[in-house]
């Protein structure tokens, strides 16, 4: 989280009256909150049901008269009430979370909200002391990031080049990429140097085949050729609260030459919030991938494979054992090379189980060539990638970046088409949020 004193300036006389409404321990009084905010939630044209629902409130802008207190929590961070007016006993904490210029408040819509609906929530200080937020980010003893929700294992994020002894190839480390990931059952999701076919897939990965940088053509995603590489640069912010975690990195994409230093021809960030959805059967995360090259235009030719992509772990390669859906109810050989809003691809947590698990990535309409086929691997290897230069060329330049975003809910079973179609719908048109400010 962003420091008091950072985002003081941004808030002036207004930080200053509400922590004279603080009491000695910090704590928000409740007679703080004179000017009373509401937030009205309307489902659209779905229904949504557990749905991570979010809005930026400027700090500063002409004509509004924000609540005092709220300018308190906006400069330290954490969490609130929102009382339902159409339920008043019933408070949900929401998160809130600073920037310099606004806050944005996270909450997950409780139950059910029918399309066509509205709901309406008071903010308000919460009145009572809410449990420490679930997530803990930790470091594994190579060093890479590792996030838990409670004692349970959510995922790591490889900082540092993973290798295998079976693979003593120089160029088959690569860092930059999300595995383990784990199922709420404790169930490993993602695979990483396979010992069936292809070991240069690695859990949740993004990475281009077929591109043209000036007279190079780096491949980024067979590694083992060593004609290009991604690597892990550094972490960028990475904070908990009781609705989400989320942390930020930052990757460069160098391509070989030769007799010469590797050059970085792409850099990019990734973006990854994880939300905490009580009593639900799965795990969800944001990931958004911003993309920029250095000087000379990154260009992707159309090709068949390459982009972001999900390998599944050995337990999974068996003959027959996988089940893969795609949104348009097609299976892992007629969904292949077509387009797609969301697959899922799932198998046996072990080897012979008849107990399955895995994931679904779900694709932005604001995403190039939405929906955009899907490459799914047409035998038995446990892969897909979303495929954005798969028709037609994709060119990203140096003057403005080029933004990917997903959306990946991990679960036990097998797909559930009900489920996706809500969770990608939530994704690609969430719940409008209107304010009405009401005077004291």
């Amino acid at each position: 989280m962003q420091d008091f004193g950072r985002l003081r300036s941004h808030f002036g006389g207004l930080l200053t009256a509400s922590l004279l409404a603080m009491g000695p321990s910090g704590a928000v009084r409740a007679d703080a909150a004179e000017t009373r905010l509401e937030l009205t939630v309307d489902a659209g044209r779905f229904d949504r049901d557990q749905t991570p629902v979010q809005i930026s409130i400027p700090t500063a802008e002409p004509g509004r008269d924000w609540p005092d207190w709220l300018a308190t929590i906006a400069a330290r961070g954490g969490p609130v009430g929102l009382r339902d007016l159409d339920n008043p006993g019933q408070v949900v904490v929401a998160q809130v979370d600073p920037h310099p210029d606004r806050v944005r408040i996270l909450w997950i819509l409780p139950g059910p909200l029918p399309a066509g609906t509205r709901r309406t929530f008071r903010l308000e200080p919460l009145s009572r002391t809410i449990e420490a937020d679930p997530w803990s980010f930790g470091t594994s003893p190579e060093g890479h990031l590792e996030l838990s929700r409670g004692d349970e294992p959510v995922f790591r994020y490889n900082t540092a080049p993973v290798t295998h002894p079976d693979h003593p190839s120089p160029n088959q480390p690569r860092s930059a990429y999300i595995h383990p990931a784990f199922a709420p059952s404790g169930a490993i999701v993602t695979g990483d140097y396979s010992a069936g076919s292809h070991p240069h897939h690695r859990g949740f990965f993004l990475a281009y085949t077929k591109t043209r940088v000036g007279d190079l053509e780096p491949d980024f995603w067979n590694i083992q050729n060593g004609s290009g590489k991604i690597h892990f640069d550094r972490l960028g912010p990475a904070s908990t609260g009781p609705v989400s975690a989320r942390f930020s990195a930052f990757h460069r994409w160098e391509a070989n030459r030769p007799d010469a230093d590797p050059v970085v021809v792409l850099r990019e960030r990734w973006d990854v919030e994880v939300f905490d959805i009580p009593g639900t059967p799965y795990r969800l995360f944001d990931l958004t991938s911003t993309q920029q090259a250095t000087e000379t235009p990154l260009v992707l030719p159309p090709y068949r494979y390459g982009g972001m992509a999900y390998r599944g772990p050995d337990s999974f390669l068996p003959q027959g054992a996988l089940d893969v859906l795609t949104s348009e109810g097609l299976d892992r050989v007629a969904g292949d090379q077509q387009p797609a809003r969301w697959v899922d691809l799932t198998g046996p947590v072990s080897d012979g189980s008849d107990r399955y698990a895995g994931a679904a990535m779900f694709d932005h309409p604001t995403n190039l060539h939405h929906p955009t086929p899907a490459r799914i691997h047409p035998t038995r290897i446990p892969f897909f990638c979303f495929v954005p230069s798969h028709d037609e060329p994709v060119e990203i330049g140096s003057e403005s970046p080029a933004v990917f975003r997903y959306r990946v809910l991990i679960h036990d079973g097998h797909p559930d088409a009900a489920l996706n179609d809500r969770v990608w719908r939530d994704f690609a048109e969430p719940p409008r949020v209107s304010i009405a400010i009401e005077p004291p």
